[in-house]
């Protein structure tokens, strides 16, 4: 592994050439080879990044090229170098937040490569709008630019604060998502930048000539048949079901609430699962074998020959079936640990050149072996698992140890009846056969303590030393025992004699008896208590762990704990992580919200219409959960931090249709006019802000390598999410703007009515008088 400021790459380029070279020198039949060369891995991820990262810039550019002039879109798309040189040059000088080139930070340039577009999009395209209407000069493109800058600066904003409370967490893995978090915040930064002062210079000193059909290039035409075609879309199609969306908008809002319930019904009817940790296939299998205590080095190794000719049997009927006869094993590696323990580690082929999964593999080679005589534990890993050990893992806590074990039992038995849950195991572990011994009551009375029965005992079994001879370097100890035959039975014991403090010597059995147990090979102690472990496994097509945990924990553990007093319950290992990264996203998710809420409350000068265009946030959601569905994932903690992101980008497009409202009723428009004003203007610059992060994440949906099932679920959330939120921020933002106009003139009504009435008697008085 490197170190410090070493590099991977080079470390094992050295490594491989060293082995090229010292091959040539050893002996024939002997071999150098390189085991587990993770490097491959790292090297075929940043491959994996970058080419997913050209492919995205590539079609991010033909999307604006399609509804944009070449010329405009060529300098909206400058904004993507500008702001991730800008992001290079700043990542490794923030200190402890500084970030290196990794599969997490190439991700990150990926996931903002159609968001720093956003921004640039909607001054660019509110800059040709204006031109398009007043003609092309420098004071039209500032008119432009400056319709738009306060909404489009603070939409950026948004998205920041919606990544930077990830940096304030350091609960398990969400350290990694630091340096997402800081690639994200940094080129929005200077996307910003580049979008307010160097994008408008550029669009100033453009040439802008009017479409003429005699002189249009072929792409020019098919560009204008695009415009003309969306401009029918928007006014033939959008604007007709705007105008109905809102002269019936309590059904569109009950439409779009019934939508998200029956969405999160999905995750609550098993139809989209969670796991909070990824569980990810390895390119490496793992089988740990333990067996009984007293079993012998022989039998051991007997197993896990076993175990290894199940799996070159697999693997050799793969070779029958597989269409161009490949196997799934490139190398097996075979460990012991002490006496009792060992077991096998398979490296298999890339799971880009084999057809069968590392999970399906476990599956075959777990059946294949089967029960194993002797084996007091037998256990199977293909994935990755970034929370580490078991999926469920519960700790008991006790002084008694005997009600402790019991508890332990009874709770070990209840997990095996889960349909999905295996390899059930718990932490105690009995150890050898041992003798107690214990003194007689009238061994007292001839001065005798358990001490000096202890070391009559030892001396005569075990040995004392007499002294010490130095033979040259080395140190000999002499000790004096019983001869070997009169001390390897329990017999022998019974018949030792025991010699009292006045020198007389009396049986064993007069004075001390014997009773035989178990000793404990590991006892394992929290805040002075002992504590067993209980853990198992789950498939995931069967069961999920939240749920599982959730049940013993409401369910199960409150009557268990009623039986065996003095036995307290604690969730442990990847349990007890799981629920700490909830609450630590949960609070970061919080933190973001209120920091979004201040960035709207800015430019809205106002506390209820952030509230409008937050609420596009849950809604979006409904697009990430789909998004998991249609792609067949588990909902997982990258899926969350995704979840986190969509909600700082969704409401940049909802805060610039709710300026535009406002904007125009402060021109003195009519309110359902505004509305529907905003949608049709913006639409174009909505959409084409969702379709570039779409299409920027898009080749990375199909991404089928080992390097990318880590993020493709974060992608998904993003993605698809900020799709289904452009349909909310076209019609549901629009409805719920008019539905708070109609509650402030509800309110103000009930006001005025009330002044009215209070006002009557007054005047009355007065005239009286």
């Amino acid at each position: 592994d490197s170190t410090g400021d070493q590099n991977d790459l080079e470390i094992a380029a050295a490594v491989k050439k060293y082995l090229e070279k010292k091959q040539a020198s050893l002996p024939p039949g002997a071999k150098l080879t390189i085991w587990g060369d993770t490097s491959y891995y790292l090297e075929a991820r940043l491959d994996m990044m970058f080419n997913n990262m050209m492919m995205g810039a590539v079609l991010v550019f033909f999307i604006l090229a399609l509804f944009l002039r070449i010329r405009l879109a060529f300098w909206v798309m400058m904004g993507i170098p500008v702001s991730f040189l800008g992001t290079f040059m700043f990542m490794p000088l923030l200190g402890e937040y500084s970030v290196t080139v990794n599969l997490l930070s190439l991700f990150a340039f990926i996931l903002v490569l159609g968001i720093v577009v956003d921004d640039a999009i909607v001054i660019g395209e509110s800059v040709y709008t204006t031109i398009k209407k007043e003609g092309h000069s420098t004071e039209n493109v500032i008119i432009g630019a400056n319709k738009v800058s306060l909404p489009a600066t603070f939409g950026v904003l948004t998205t920041i604060a919606a990544f930077a409370p990830i940096l304030l967490v350091d609960t398990g893995p969400v350290a990694f998502f630091r340096s997402i978090a800081v690639v994200v915040s940094l080129a929005l930064i200077f996307s910003l930048i580049e979008s307010k002062w160097i994008l408008p210079t550029h669009l100033a000193h453009m040439k802008y000539l009017p479409y003429d059909p005699k002189t249009a290039s072929t792409l020019d035409r098919v560009q204008h048949n695009i415009r003309e075609s969306l401009e029918v879309f928007i006014n033939k199609i959008y604007q007709p079901l705007l105008d109905k969306a809102l002269r019936n908008k309590y059904t569109t809002l009950a439409i779009f609430i019934s939508s998200m319930i029956l969405t999160i019904g999905m995750i609550g009817g098993g139809l989209v699962k969670r796991e909070i940790f990824p569980n990810v296939p390895s390119d490496f299998i793992q089988a740990r074998l333990e067996m009984n205590v007293g079993s012998s080095i022989t039998a051991r190794n007997e197993a896990i020959a076993k175990i290894e000719q199940a799996a070159l049997t697999i693997d050799t009927e793969q070779k029958s079936i597989d269409a161009q006869g490949r196997g799934f094993i490139q190398q097996i590696l075979a460990f012991d640990r002490g006496e009792t323990a060992g077991g096998l580690v398979l490296e298999l082929s890339k799971s880009e050149q084999r057809s069968i999964g590392a999970f399906d593999i476990e599956k075959k080679w777990r059946e294949k072996v089967g029960q194993i005589a002797g084996a007091k534990e037998l256990q199977f890993f293909s994935s990755t698992n970034a929370g580490g050990g078991a999926k469920l893992q519960f700790k008991l806590t006790g002084s008694n140890y005997e009600q402790l074990e019991l508890a332990a039992e009874k709770l070990q038995n209840k997990l095996t009846t889960y349909d999905g849950v295996f390899d059930v195991r718990n932490s105690f572990s009995a150890g050898n056969q041992e003798i107690s011994l214990k003194l007689k009551p009238q061994a007292r009375t001839l001065g005798l303590t358990q001490s000096d029965l202890a070391r009559q005992v030892r001396q005569a079994f075990y040995g004392e030393e007499a002294q010490k001879i130095q033979r040259g370097r080395d140190e000999v100890r002499v000790m004096v025992r019983y001869p070997v035959e009169e001390r390897h039975s329990l017999a022998d014991l019974e018949n030792m004699k025991i010699t009292t403090a006045n020198g007389y010597e009396i049986p064993f059995s007069e004075v001390a008896e014997v009773t035989m147990g178990t000793s404990y090979s590991t006892i394992t102690r929290v805040n002075r208590k002992r504590a067993i472990t209980i853990s198992g496994d789950i498939d995931p097509e069967k069961t999920q762990s939240q749920q599982v945990i959730t049940e013993i924990s409401n369910d199960y553990i409150p009557k268990l704990l009623s039986q065996y007093q003095g036995v307290s319950y604690e969730l442990e290992g990847s349990s007890k992580d799981s629920q700490e990264l909830m609450s630590a996203f949960i609070k970061a998710g919080i933190l973001s919200l209120f920091l979004i809420y201040a960035l709207i409350a800015i430019p809205m000068k106002s506390y209820l219409q952030p509230l409008i265009i937050m609420s596009v946030i849950p809604f979006g959601i409904i697009g990430a959960i789909l998004g998991h569905y249609i792609f067949g994932k588990t909902i997982n903690m990258m899926s969350m931090f995704g979840i986190i992101a969509l909600g700082g980008v969704v409401v940049n497009d909802s805060l610039i249709m709710v300026d535009f409202v406002n904007r125009a009723r402060s021109a003195g428009v009519r309110l359902h006019d505004a509305v529907v004003e905003a949608g049709t203007q913006r639409f174009r610059a909505i959409m084409l802000t969702s379709l570039t992060t779409f299409f920027g994440l898009f080749p990375i949906y199909f991404e089928h390598s080992l390097q990318a099932q880590f993020v493709i679920p974060m992608a998904i959330s993003l993605g698809v999410g900020i799709m289904f939120a452009t349909v909310i921020t076209l019609f549901l933002i629009p409805v719920l703007y008019v539905l708070l106009e109609d509650l402030k003139g509800l309110f103000s009504s009930k006001e005025g009515k009330v002044s009215v009435e209070h006002s009557r008697p007054q005047s009355s008085i007065i005239e009286e008088n």
